[in-house]
């Protein structure tokens, strides 16, 4: 930020803004009109070129006005996230905060679905690892041959349904008998501690109790990403003119292998944004991404954002991704 002085900075912030609230170019005298400067016209062209020159400005081709760049939009992120200080949304409050044994899926979907409403862009959200979650009580039904539904009940009450597979299914009496051994002697504990607490200590039958946590431990980690509110996307302009983009987009988003790329590196980030050709997105460089880590017993365990035109007021976007993930903490953490 040291490169720019203040006038430039001021310059730089208001066609950012201007940009994200009016979607458009807008010339100097515009600018200047609007935002009620106290220079001329004259003086903001010749900062704009500038600001141009040093790759935070481009024009466009339909208008004498300019634009920012993903450089001078991620500067401009910068700056205002240097003092940021969400504004909660009081529409997360009206969700649920601890229905007895509700379903965790329930109200992940009504905080996503909220979100999306909110944002007008498209929601990510990924499902906490279950494996980290203190337990406080599970149960084993058997499904089918080879096949084991798992019933986990988490310290705040969340329900969890996991199936896992098994090369040699139990019986009921000996499915009821390992429900009763692990409720009761790990109740408090995580998936993850009981594996490591069971690993070389049943003999016998309870062997299959050892290998049926360690498989429900293994499909707790599989990371879930959840997406809402791709229809929002039609809306914008720049995928209205290109269906093609737009296509590209819709594709990008339904593939959760390129989604869990974000995701690895949004969940060890307090706050996570980038922009343009910082994704990995190709050809998708009109995007951005804003996301923050939830926790649990403070330990990063999801990840919650969106994914918008590159012109989205980001500010607002934080001010729900933050209203959504103090919603999923305060979810995820009664009791715990």
């Amino acid at each position: 930020m040291s490169r720019l002085d203040e006038r430039k900075v001021l310059v730089l912030s208001i066609i950012v803004d201007n940009y994200i609230k009016h979607k458009q170019a807008a010339g100097s005298r515009v600018l200047t009109k609007r935002y009620n400067l106290n220079f001329s016209p004259a003086t903001m062209r010749n900062v704009m070129l500038d600001l141009e020159e040093m790759g935070y400005l481009t024009h466009t081709h339909t208008s004498g006005g300019k634009i920012p760049t993903p450089k001078g939009i991620k500067f401009y992120i910068d700056m205002i996230m240097q003092n940021f200080s969400p504004k909660l949304k009081s529409e997360f409050e009206r969700i649920p905060l601890n229905d007895t044994f509700g379903s965790l899926d329930d109200k992940m979907n009504k905080i996503l679905d909220t979100m999306s409403s909110l944002s007008e862009v498209v929601s990510v959200l990924t499902m906490p690892d279950f494996s980290k979650t203190k337990i406080k009580n599970i149960q084993f039904i058997r499904i089918g041959d080879g096949k084991i539904l798992c019933v986990l009940v988490s310290d705040s009450n969340i329900m969890e349904t996991k199936v896992v597979s098994v090369e040699k299914t139990p019986t009921d009496t000996e499915l009821k008998e390992f429900s009763e051994f692990i409720s009761e002697k790990y109740k408090g504990y995580s998936l993850e501690e009981i594996a490591d607490e069971l690993r070389g200590y049943l003999e016998g039958e309870r062997r299959q109790c050892e290998t049926l946590i360690y498989n429900l431990k293994k499909e707790a980690q599989k990371p879930k990403v959840m997406v809402d509110g791709i229809e929002n996307i039609f809306k914008y302009p720049e995928f209205q003119r290109d269906l093609e983009k737009l296509k590209k987009l819709v594709k990008t988003l339904e593939d959760r292998k390129t989604l869990l790329e974000l995701i690895r590196s949004a969940i060890k980030s307090e706050r996570f944004i980038l922009i343009g050709d910082e994704l990995p997105l190709p050809g998708l460089d009109e995007l951005g991404f804003v996301s923050s880590a939830y926790k649990y017993l403070d330990k990063n365990i999801g990840v919650v954002g969106v994914v918008g035109p590159i012109n989205m007021d980001y500010t607002e976007m934080m001010n729900i991704i933050e209203s959504a993930k103090k919603k999923i903490n305060d979810i995820l953490n009664i009791g715990g």
